[in-house]
């Protein structure tokens, strides 16, 4: 699929465009590439042919010469002289033509990687902040319908004085903050949705978004932004030894010249050509502080990059270390939730322990289980920062 995106993201875009119910269960049946595919097509840059067309052979447009000089002898001679220049690309220069025509090649297909991987950064951040909400909001949801039956509970209690209105609104005050949660969740969710919708185009995210284990070491060499950035300075200097001196035309000038006066008209044809001696390598000062500039752009582009992707790694491996051994503490919290809300319902069934006790202990269960599944989910979000910032794609 890689090796034809545009093919691929063509025929998803007209699968896609059938009717609104089948276009949503295809939109949860993509995979992760198809989606990057499609949001890449979306935004396709405008077409159009390169306004400029190189002749690998001249330099320049020829020129063309004409000359006339009339004598103010009477036995002088008028001359009258056509000449074509010919400004012909020397072994050098057609080199460096080469040379900038195979670097263009890998600068597109370089970008063409860069702005997929872009887009899979803009889609992993959309989808993972989606799915966290959506599991924030599912438990929210879990705690409301929980405290709902006990407020309708509560007021039946109430209503036969068998309990007093305390409890009551206490397990009110919590299912309005529940709510409140819940609702709060629900409008991230929404607003993720419609960030992802705008990148990519669908309506519904996929089912599976998680991803295969990242890499161990960061390559910076084999980094997306990396490489462009190798091959912009590759042709930086390519097109700074396009403009020297070596780069000189051989100038070749066809002649033509009639010499008239009284006693003959004679015709006179000849070549001339003008070879530049480019074995003496001699550049300008202009040339020398251009390739200077460069360089020193060029590796202070380079150094900010590679510092950044290392600075991204370390940080982002520290995370994983932190979620992994925290992940381990949440687990056991939940075993031990489950079983001390088993003893608690327990004890109160026999009134040793007060109402608003045993509601915070349930409660807190759900809580424990929430911490739990959301923090598993940013372990595998984790997972996906470490694949971008590594440069790999989806």
């Amino acid at each position: 699929m890689q090796n034809t995106p545009g093919f691929v993201a063509t025929l998803l875009a007209l699968t896609l465009s059938c009717t609104q119910a089948a276009g949503a269960v295809s939109a949860s049946q993509m995979t992760l590439g198809d989606i990057v595919d499609v949001a890449v097509l979306r935004q396709q840059q405008p077409g159009g042919g390169i306004p400029y067309q190189a002749s690998s052979w001249l330099a320049t447009s020829p020129s063309l010469g004409v000359s006339y000089l009339d004598s103010d002898e009477s036995n002088g001679t008028d001359e009258t002289e056509l000449s074509l220049n010919l400004p012909f690309k020397s072994g050098y220069a057609r080199e460096v033509d080469r040379e900038l025509r195979a670097l263009s090649e890998d600068i597109t297909a370089a970008e063409q990687l860069r702005r997929r991987l872009y887009y899979s950064g803009l889609i992993r951040e959309t989808l993972w902040a989606m799915r966290l909400a959506n599991t924030r909001e599912g438990y929210a949801r879990k705690k409301v319908e929980l405290l709902e039956g006990l407020v309708a509970r509560q007021q039946t209690l109430y209503s036969a004085r068998a309990s007093s209105r305390y409890g009551l609104l206490l397990v009110r005050q919590e299912l309005s903050q529940s709510k409140a949660e819940q609702q709060a969740f629900a409008w991230e969710a929404s607003n993720w949705l419609n960030q992802y919708s705008r990148i990519s185009g669908q309506n519904l995210a996929p089912a599976d978004i998680a991803e295969s284990p990242p890499p161990t070491e960061l390559d910076y060499a084999q980094h997306p932004d990396v490489r462009l950035l190798n091959l912009n300075w590759q042709r930086q200097q390519r097109l700074i030894a396009a403009g020297s001196a070596k780069t000189s035309p051989v100038n070749v000038a066809l002649s033509a010249k009639r010499l008239d006066n009284r006693q003959l008209n004679e015709n006179q044809y000849g070549v001339a050509v003008d070879i530049p001696l480019t074995v003496f390598d001699i550049a300008s000062e202009s040339t020398r502080s251009e390739w200077q500039q460069a360089s020193r752009d060029y590796w202070q582009l380079h150094d900010e990059l590679q510092l950044d992707l290392k600075r991204n790694w370390e940080k982002l491996q520290a995370e994983k270390e932190h979620l992994q051994e925290r992940q381990a503490l949440l687990d056991d919290t939940v075993a031990t939730s489950a079983d001390l809300l088993s003893e608690t319902r327990m004890l109160f069934k026999l009134n040793e322990i007060p109402y608003e006790f045993w509601m915070r202990r349930i409660l807190g269960d759900i809580d424990s289980q929430s911490d739990a599944a959301i923090n598993r989910l940013l372990i595998e979000q984790n997972k996906a920062r470490i694949r971008q910032t590594a440069g790999i794609p989806l």
